[in-house]
């Protein structure tokens, strides 16, 4: 089927000032763009012709960096611990209180999980430990996750379950807070000490409503905009878990699958359609997350957290050393891959250069690696990129949520300032990308375009407004930018003849409307492969 779309504002993403009035598609392949004119003079008898009313069209926005299943997880499927302002808890009886209801409205053996619990938004200003979260139930496991991912507590059964009551079980690159006896309290840092939990968290129950919460959730990423999404990390046989919603038709948009790395590089995906299921590059792990202190500085962190106290030196820490993490390099450049790894702090990110800038198969490398997060990157780690193949993807959402707690207590106002510095990527012309990280925060590539735009807090200051960038710029990172980072730019990410016929329609343009009005903005019509796969 022909469709040609007039008497719009199509804005291409290819040139700045590039905008044109109507678009002719044919299948899922873009034809033509011109004036209203010049491509209605193409269309045929069987030619359908949409008319646009004024409004916008935008390629499809793609999901440069998010854990799509886990966010299928804990919107759907865990039970919402979230704090004041983005929830209702305020104090530790409120979370004690939803969890028992929570337990009475959800009866059974398998585990109950709450998600996007932050201790410094709470009067107490510390995890649940054990002794918490007994109070709900002794009988069933309990976790609640931190919303960084990188954090949780769990109960005494909980911790039975999963096997790490032994003192001698002591995880590389985690933490286990443990009391004066050597017991575990409940509170657990990173991957290495959080992983047996998640192995034991998945029940028949739960895979039984995978499917459904898939669905729920591509219409959630669809309603933002978001043609691609993305598999941060895990591994290729979690594409799997998508067939059973890809059968029944709620598995439209494509996916992007980043598997971790294990003891071997991971193989690619044999799918017969690569721009479906997208092979992404390999998932590397380096340190934590600012805001939970876990993220490797090279200075220390301003104030230290007052329940998890560390010395006054204490800078965070990283998960392996250069050695290792060269090594890694290493392997992954031999088997003729890409890798994104995360990197948070400053200190970290010195690791990572260190070790990539000294691999033995440097010349080797392939292009277009990423740098996720890249929070606190400085200056002269920028100016060493483009020689690395390294490219960051930022999290300017991390402004306004964390921007105020970041200044006072966290890294201080000096670095602070600079926390996602999308203006000094570029000025040196670094393609970088923008991302949610769903579920750390919820899907909306608009806020996180007007967060780069405007840099505002969640008190309305402006954090480091010399690293604010221009709207196209903001939409750049994305669309093609986002594309190109990932190898797709010759099929997504823009609006030209030959591409992919996956884009979006707006009711306000958001190169001319106010910048505060950017996450107002509403989608009203999704086309993936040009077909329509959801509207207002």
């Amino acid at each position: 089927m022909d469709y040609v779309y007039y008497n719009g504002n199509i804005i291409t993403m290819e040139k700045q000032d590039e905008q044109f009035s109507a678009m002719l598609v044919c299948g899922d392949r873009i034809v033509l763009l011109g004036t209203d004119e010049e491509v209605l003079r193409r269309k045929t008898a069987s030619t359908e012709c949409v008319d646009l009313q004024g409004k916008t069209i935008l390629p499809g926005f793609i999901d440069a960096h998010g854990h799509f299943l886990i966010n299928a997880l804990t919107s759907h499927m865990f039970v919402d611990v979230s704090c004041a302002p983005a929830g209702n808890i305020r104090c530790m009886d409120d979370l004690i209180q939803i969890l028992k209801k929570a337990d009475e409205e959800q009866p059974g053996k398998h585990m109950l999980i709450g998600f996007g619990f932050d201790d410094t938004l709470i009067e107490e200003y510390r995890m649940p430990e054990t002794k918490d979260l007994d109070q709900v139930s002794t009988e069933r496991g309990i976790i609640i996750l931190h919303p960084s991912l990188h954090m949780m507590s769990a109960n005494t059964k909980a911790i039975e379950l999963a096997g790490v009551a032994s003192p001698d079980f002591h995880p590389e690159g985690a933490t286990i807070y443990r009391d004066a006896e050597g017991k575990p309290t409940g509170v657990f840092e990173e991957m290495g000490a959080m992983g047996p939990f998640l192995k034991k968290a998945a029940s028949a129950k739960m895979i039984s409503q995978l499917p459904a919460a898939i669905g729920k959730t591509c219409q959630q990423y669809m309603e933002k905009g978001v043609t691609t999404v993305c598999e941060g990390a895990g591994g290729n046989a979690m594409a799997t878990l998508t067939n059973a919603a890809e059968k029944v038709g709620k598995f439209p948009v494509r996916y992007i699958v980043c598997p971790s790395m294990g003891k071997k590089v991971p193989k690619k995906m044999n799918r017969k359609d690569p721009l479906k299921y997208i092979d992404g590059p390999v998932k590397l792990i380096q340190d934590g997350s600012i805001q939970i202190y876990t993220a490797g500085l090279s200075e220390p962190y301003t104030v230290q957290h007052a329940g998890r106290a560390k010395s006054d030196d204490y800078k965070g820490f990283q998960i392996r050393d250069m050695a290792s993490l060269r090594k890694l390099f290493e392997e992954i450049i031999v088997a003729g891959r890409t890798f994104a790894i995360h990197g948070n702090g400053d200190g970290t990110i010195d690791t990572i250069i260190e070790a990539l800038s000294g691999c033995r198969n440097l010349s080797e490398i392939q292009p277009r690696n990423l740098l996720i997060h890249s929070q606190m990157i400085r200056e002269d780690q920028l100016d060493k990129l483009h020689e690395l193949h390294l490219y960051p993807s930022f999290f300017p959402s991390h402004v306004y949520v964390w921007g105020d707690r970041h200044k006072s207590s966290f890294i201080g106002e000096e670095r602070a300032n600079r926390i996602n510095p999308c203006g000094s990527a570029l000025k040196r012309s670094i393609p970088f990308s923008l991302h949610n990280d769903p579920p750390v925060t919820k899907v909306n590539p608009l806020s996180s375009v007007w967060s780069a735009v405007t840099r505002q807090t969640s008190s309305g200051e402006i954090l480091g407004a010399e690293q604010c960038i221009p709207v196209y710029d903001a939409l750049k990172a994305v669309t093609i930018d986002a594309a190109w980072q990932y190898g797709l730019d010759d099929m997504l990410g823009s609006l030209a003849p030959g591409k992919k016929a996956d884009f979006i329609l707006l009711d306000s343009n958001p190169l001319t409307c106010e910048a505060d009005k950017l996450p107002q903005i509403q989608v009203e019509k999704v086309w993936i492969d040009g077909k329509t796969v959801w509207n207002v």
